[in-house]
């Protein structure tokens, strides 16, 4: 797999409304492979997003908790999705006792919360960044990065155009 240019979008979102169109935009998006790494601060609305994604695939958002004591949970839908946290993972050794079945789910999507420890692990795969960063009250910038054309869909330049007044494309590379 040759390696392409970075494609990167940013996006402003001002609100629970926003971000929840926002996530089930994408997930309506996301294909059977998709490995999504969701960086950001504590707060930063990771876990709400996941939670919109999930909603896209025919997945209860209502099961969708943030599985930081169990590392990682499955949820049947559309699409199976596994949801990893490794908040609580401080060493790489420590994910030795996980198969890669346990994380990862191939044919359906995985969304890794603090990805940071399994990034190396997954060189080959084709991930899609997002780094959520609170900038105001119920207000946070969402900044999408691939380097996978398995992903080029999302970066189309009106893949995320008509959600809400309050999610708003500022940048584009």
């Amino acid at each position: 797999v040759v390696p392409m240019e970075s494609m990167k979008q940013m996006f402003r979102i001002g609100g629970l409304d926003a971000t929840d169109g926002f996530g089930k935009k994408l997930g309506s998006l996301l294909q059977q492979g998709s490995i999504l790494f969701l960086e950001g601060e504590m707060g930063a609305g990771k876990t709400t997003l996941i939670k919109s994604i999930c909603s896209a695939l025919k997945i209860n958002p209502d099961i969708v908790t943030s599985p930081t004591y169990t590392i990682a949970h499955r949820y049947p839908g559309r699409l199976e999705v596994s949801h990893v946290d490794l908040f609580r993972i401080e060493h790489p050794e420590e994910l030795d006792d996980f198969d890669r079945e346990d994380l990862i789910c191939d044919d359906g999507i995985t969304l890794i919360e603090w990805p940071s420890l399994l990034e190396s692990n997954l060189k080959q795969d084709q991930v899609l960044k997002l780094k959520l960063e609170t900038t105001g009250p119920d207000c946070r910038t969402i900044l999408m990065i691939s380097t996978a054309s398995f992903y080029q869909n999302l970066f189309e330049p009106d893949a995320f155009t008509g959600i809400s007044k309050n999610c708003t494309l500022i940048d584009q590379a």
